[in-house]
Formats: C-alpha cells, sequence, structure tokens
C-alpha cells in the first residue's frame, strides 16, 4: 500500500463524513449552526484530526445541524505556542494537540510526557484519565482559562534516522529535531545534539542534513513522509503519547446543559473511534513502509533506552516539576479507570 494510497483512504473517509453531515442537515431544514473553531497543527491527513472530522459528524447528527466544527488543521493559524494563546484568549474554542502543550500552559505537570515514564500505554491512560490529569487541567483552568475535554490514543513516539538506532550511544553526534527541554536533556545524554524546529519545516530540514533525525508517532512520520528522507524507524517507544482536546472554559461553560452533554457524548464517541483507528492506520502505515523497501524498521534495545533516560528525566522533574510527581505516576494502578 502506497502513501497516496492511504492519502486516497482519508480523503475518501472525510468526504463520506461531509456527505452524511450534509444530507443530515437538508433532512432537518434550514438551522443556523453555533460554529466551533477548532485549530491544530497537525496535518489534515493525520488520524488525530480524522477522529474530529468524525467528531463533527456525530455533532451535527445529534444536534440537527445547530453545532458544526470549523476544523483549521496544518498550523493555519500557527504553532503550538501560538495556538495555545488564541485558545486562552478565546480567538478559537479548541485546540487539538498532545501533551506538548503542558510545557507553556502547565509546566508543573510538563512530566506527564517525559521518557520512559510509563510501564505502558494503559499505565499512561490511567494517569490522564485520573487524578493526575484532573489536576494538570485544573492548573491551566486557574492559569489560562483552558482545560482538558477528553484524551485519546495517539501511540508512542519513535525516533527516524540515518542511521540504524539500536541502543543510544548510537545517537552519538546526531543533529535532532525535539519539542521540549526535558526531551533535549534526554537526547543529549544518549548523545544527540536537539535543538527545536517548527513540525512543517522539519520535513525540509532532513530532505537538506540540516537535521539527522527526528522523533514522532507513526501517523506524523507518515502524514509528513519523513520516511521518505530518513533511513530508518527505529521504535525506541521512549514517550507514550496521547491525543489531547484542550477547550476554552468559558466557551465550555457557555452552552446551555443540552449542548454540553451532546459535545461530551459526541466527543467521547469520536475518542473511542480514534482508539480503534490508531491500531489500524499504524498496522497499514508500516506495511505501506515496509513494502516501499526505502525505510527500515529496527527493534532497537529498549530496556537500555529507558536506563539511561531515567536520572535525567528524575533530575528534570526535581527542578521543574510538581513535588512527587514521578511518584505519584509510579502508584498509579493501571486498572484504576477501567
Amino acid at each position: 500500500m502506497t502513501t497516496s494510497n492511504i492519502g486516497i483512504r482519508a480523503t475518501s473517509r472525510r468526504l463520506s463524513l461531509t456527505a452524511v453531515s450534509a444530507a443530515a442537515i437538508l433532512a432537518a431544514g434550514v438551522v443556523e449552526a453555533q460554529t466551533i473553531t477548532m485549530a491544530t497543527i497537525l496535518h489534515q491527513n493525520d488520524v488525530m484530526v480524522q477522529a474530529m472530522e468524525e467528531w463533527n459528524r456525530l455533532l451535527q447528527e445529534r444536534t440537527e445541524g445547530e453545532m458544526e466544527l470549523n476544523i483549521l488543521a496544518g498550523g493555519t493559524l500557527g504553532g503550538t505556542r501560538e495556538l495555545i494563546q488564541q485558545l486562552s484568549s478565546g480567538e478559537i474554542d479548541i485546540n487539538l494537540s498532545t501533551p506538548v502543550v503542558l510545557q507553556f500552559a502547565a509546566p508543573d505537570y510538563q512530566c506527564l510526557e517525559a521518557e520512559y515514564i510509563y510501564e505502558s500505554e494503559d499505565h499512561g491512560f490511567a494517569v490522564w484519565r485520573g487524578e493526575i490529569g484532573e489536576q494538570a487541567s485544573a492548573a491551566m483552568k486557574e492559569s489560562y482559562g483552558i482545560e482538558i475535554a477528553d484524551v485519546g490514543r495517539r501511540g508512542s513516539r519513535n525516533v527516524t534516522a540515518n542511521v540504524a538506532v539500536e541502543k543510544p550511544s548510537d545517537m552519538q553526534g546526531l543533529k535532532m529535531r525535539v519539542t521540549n527541554d526535558l526531551r533535549a536533556e534526554v537526547f543529549s545524554a544518549f548523545g544527540a545534539q536537539p535543538a527545536p524546529l517548527a513540525l512543517s519545516e522539519v520535513y525540509g530540514a532532513l530532505r537538506q542534513g540540516v537535521f539527522d533525525a527526528q522523533e514522532n508517532p507513526l501517523s506524523t512520520i507518515f502524514s509528513y513522509r519523513f520516511h521518505e528522507v530518513q533511513d530508518y524507524i527505529s521504535l525506541t517507544e521512549h514517550v507514550w503519547s496521547y491525543t489531547i482536546v484542550f477547550v476554552n472554559s468559558d466557551f465550555y461553560e457557555g452552552l446551555d446543559e443540552e449542548k454540553r452533554q451532546v459535545f461530551d457524548e459526541t466527543l467521547t464517541e469520536a475518542m473511542a473511534w480514534l482508539y480503534d483507528a490508531v491500531e489500524e492506520e499504524n498496522a497499514e502505515i508500516r506495511a505501506a513502509i515496509e513494502e516501499s523497501g526505502e525505510t527500515t524498521f529496527v527493534e532497537p534495545d529498549v530496556a537500555a533506552f529507558r536506563e539511561a533516560a531515567r536520572p535525567v528525566v528524575e533530575a528534570y522533574a526535581a527542578d521543574n516539576c510538581r513535588a512527587d510527581l514521578l511518584e505519584d505516576i509510579d502508584a498509579v494502578n493501571v486498572s484504576s479507570t477501567k
């Protein structure tokens, strides 16, 4: 399966959802819709954005066209920091993002996306959907007037490079694009030379040799075509990441009770759709990349990476995150939210 085939499937899926939504609205008659503005840096073909299109379909269907999403993807309105500022000011209503937002909006909780702090994806879900996730949301609401509406699946972040990365020392000297200060410290400890760069600029930087490596979930690697300019994808699974829907608190609290219930219920359904879609898409992506023969998947020594990362994360957390956060994460029961 080629990149274009998966892209065609994604486009077809979006067109189908749009057609169903339009039919539902026409059947109900002309209705003046409440348009909810959502922005994201993620590419329109990203499965997270497709989940938001599914949410839009559900919202329009359940409200008979009275509520709809205007989804602005691909960083149309700016980068991660700019979108959080716009969300806080009420210029947009929703930001679709990942835990990387915490470094700006709730720095005491930025270690929730630290390297190797979760034993498994389910462990991370239990943290995000439990008391710790609620604390992070409350901190953002107090400081910026934004909060977490829901948490969904994203998958693990993995390293791409032009060398086979099997152990930390294989990263020695690699110029690597990273997304936050902690990640920079961790990959520096592995021997890399990390630096930030806007997601939209990464492909060109990799192609031109300005950077040698980067790290992202498979869906981002594929939708931004990083596999075309990298020889190896190393399945380091150094971070279990999650889809976070951030909402402006004034907007959310301004919804009447009936609309808020539909908003919550349909978002939950869209996140359930995303959970299955991520697994299906990751399998398709890996098959397509392997079929191309251009990029090789590497199974690294994850235990070695985990061991090298932990002291760096602990030192960073002691200086930058709330007291005992790592200990509290370790203590979370995986079954506590099931």
